[in-house]
C-alpha cells in the first residue's frame, strides 16, 4: 500500500498538468450548422470568384456545394438561418457571406447585411472576389471518448514509464536491462 502511496501524488502532478495542457490547447474550428427545411447542413466560406469556381455554384446533385442554387426563396432562408455567424468578410466588413443562386451575366445571390439585420440582394459580377457560403449535408460526429479516460491512459503509462527507469537505473552491470531477473 505505500508503493501505490508513493507514486499517487506523481500521478495527480502528471494529471493535472495533462489536464491544464488539454484546456490551453486551442479547438478544431467547425463549420456552422444550420437547420433549413428540416435538413441540417454544414454551412463553411470560401474565397474566390464565380469564374474560379463554377462547379462549386451548382447543387450537390449537380457535383455542386450550394444547396439553393437555383431557388432564391432558399437562398433567403440560408442566409436568414446563418446572419453573422461565419463573420462579415463582404464590402467593408458589415456583410456576411454571399449565397448565390442564379448566374446570368452577375450572379443573384442574397446576403446578410449585419447593421441592419436584414438579408438583402448581392449581385457580384463573376470576376469580383468575394467570399461565398457552402453547404454540405451535416453528419454528427461519432460518439467521443470519455473524457477521464485519456487521463487514466495517460497516468498509466507515467506510471509505467517510471518502473521502467527505475528497474533499468537498478539493474546490474554498467549496462542494465528492462528485463526482469530470474
Amino acid at each position: 500500500m505505500t508503493r501505490l502511496s508513493a507514486y499517487f501524488p506523481k500521478l495527480a502532478l502528471g494529471a493535472t498538468a495533462a489536464l491544464a495542457a488539454i484546456s490551453i490547447s486551442p479547438g478544431s474550428a467547425q463549420a456552422f450548422v444550420v437547420t433549413v427545411n428540416a435538413q441540417q447542413y454544414d454551412v463553411t466560406t470560401f474565397t474566390g470568384t464565380y469564374t474560379s469556381n463554377t462547379i462549386k455554384f451548382q447543387t450537390a446533385a449537380n457535383g455542386g456545394m450550394m444547396p439553393w442554387w437555383g431557388s432564391a426563396s432558399l437562398s433567403q432562408n440560408f442566409a436568414a438561418a446563418v446572419a453573422s455567424s461565419l463573420g462579415t468578410p463582404n464590402y467593408g466588413g458589415v456583410y456576411g457571406p454571399i449565397f448565390g443562386h442564379k448566374y446570368s451575366s452577375t450572379v443573384d445571390g442574397k446576403i446578410y447585411n449585419n447593421n441592419t439585420h436584414v438579408v438583402a440582394n448581392a449581385v457580384p459580377g463573376p470576376k469580383e472576389t468575394q467570399t461565398w457560403a457552402q453547404a454540405t449535408p451535416y453528419t454528427p460526429p461519432a460518439a467521443a471518448v470519455p473524457a477521464p479516460l485519456p487521463l487514466f491512459g495517460t497516468a498509466a503509462a507515467f506510471g509505467f514509464s517510471r518502473k521502467l527507469r527505475k528497474r533499468i537505473k537498478l539493474a546490474p552491470g554498467t549496462r542494465g536491462t528492462a528485463l526482469p531477473r530470474a
